[in-house]
């Protein structure tokens, strides 16, 4: 593995974790429970996370066919997506992109990673490598949010075990 692509490597090990902590205890009706109108619910931060991490594999070059790309389509918000699939479905998808991505890490190139990325994230390094750090973080924004949501909830702080 590139050497600048393990610390990141680890972050997405961590965050694949984390977001099964953050659903630790929930079932689809709490999943899909909003504590106020404007606010997403865990099942969309999870499909979304699952779309994200998608878009990620696309971008390292080692794509993996997303069964929710065409309900999430980039920027939809959760009253434009419909009825997202079971949670056990969700987390089932966030378990196979993960290990996909685990599995591609270490046989991609330098080269791919200093490549312009062709995206505008919110950071200045535009290569393949400066695209990853902006979506490893992206993940650990929504985990947070996840996190927070369980509190509100009413359940127990997300686990870091």
């Amino acid at each position: 593995m590139d050497p600048r692509l393990a610390p990141l490597a680890d972050l997405l090990n961590l965050n694949t974790r984390l977001l099964r902590n953050c659903l630790d205890g929930v079932d689809d009706a709490v999943a899909r429970h909003r504590p106020t109108a404007g606010t997403n619910h865990l099942a969309f931060l999870t499909a979304h996370l699952v779309d994200a991490r998608h878009f990620l594999a696309t971008t390292l070059g080692v794509p993996l066919e997303n069964p929710l790309a065409a309900q999430l389509e980039y920027g939809k918000t959760l009253d434009e997506v419909g009825e997202l699939p079971p949670l056990a479905d969700l987390v089932a998808g966030w378990e196979r992109v993960s290990a996909h991505l685990a599995s591609q890490l270490s046989g991609v190139t330098s080269s791919r990673l200093d490549a312009d990325s062709g995206l505008r994230f919110p950071v200045q390094d535009r290569s393949v490598l400066g695209a990853v750090a902006f979506l490893v973080q992206h993940d650990s924004y929504h985990i947070g949010q996840m996190a927070l949501l369980r509190r509100q909830l009413g359940l127990a702080a997300m686990s870091y075990k």
